[in-house]
């Protein structure tokens, strides 16, 4: 299972197969999704519990026997969250060896660089889509390009059931994925089995929401 820990935690399961040798050979990314955490509790230590708890569903139900999560990164610019950030992840590292469970931190450059070829998405695509929003979309076209992994245009929120925003946490986090198959394990064959829903048809289009090539 591969872990983008945030407010809104990114997640996605994947099973690895094996060789008549013992060396994996390939993988599929079989489910993907995110966790909104419950942050109503004035304390912090409330909101990891919650994503503990939910993180320990995802591993009693698909028993999971390896974590990824994206390392911690602290910006001079952009600071408000880090320290809850941090803490998500502390709490990742923490259930998963209450669960005895090995886990590998991901370096944020190298797994953007890995999918990608860069770390940072292009002047082009900055004007293209925008500045903040390009560090996602970038992420998603190369996915598109290279591994033929489309996503919907739309999630679904887990309170009311209905159509929103296409959350992007699982962009960032089924690239992880990639980069955890591709560069650490040496897995070449990898497919992503998620069955996609119909795409909405947006009343109001959302902003810089990214399009796909017309079939």
């Amino acid at each position: 299972m591969s872990l983008d820990p945030a407010s809104s935690t990114g997640y996605c399961l994947t099973k690895l197969s094996v060789d008549d040798q013992g060396y994996y050979s390939d993988a599929d990314i079989y489910e993907y999704g995110f966790i909104d955490v419950d942050l109503s509790s004035e304390f912090q230590g409330d909101h990891c519990i919650d994503l503990m708890n939910r993180i320990q569903e995802l591993i009693t139900e698909h028993a999971v026997n390896h974590i990824a999560v994206e390392d911690y990164f602290f910006s001079r610019r952009y600071c408000v969250g880090s320290n809850v950030n941090a803490a998500f992840r502390t709490a990742i590292h923490i259930l998963a060896r209450q669960n005895d469970i090995e886990y590998t931190i991901l370096n944020i450059s190298a797994w953007k660089t890995f999918v990608a070829g860069k770390a940072h998405p292009s002047k082009e695509q900055k004007k293209k889509w925008g500045a903040i929003p390009a560090k996602k979309l970038y992420i998603q076209q190369a996915l598109w390009d290279y591994y033929g992994f489309r996503f919907p245009n739309h999630s679904i929120s887990e309170t009311t059931g209905k159509a929103i925003v296409f959350r992007c946490d699982i962009i960032d986090v089924v690239a992880q994925t990639v980069y955890y198959c591709g560069l650490m394990c040496g897995i070449r064959n990898l497919v992503m089995s998620v069955e996609l829903p119909q795409d909405v048809v947006w009343k109001k289009k959302p902003k810089k929401l990214f399009e796909y090539p017309s079939e």
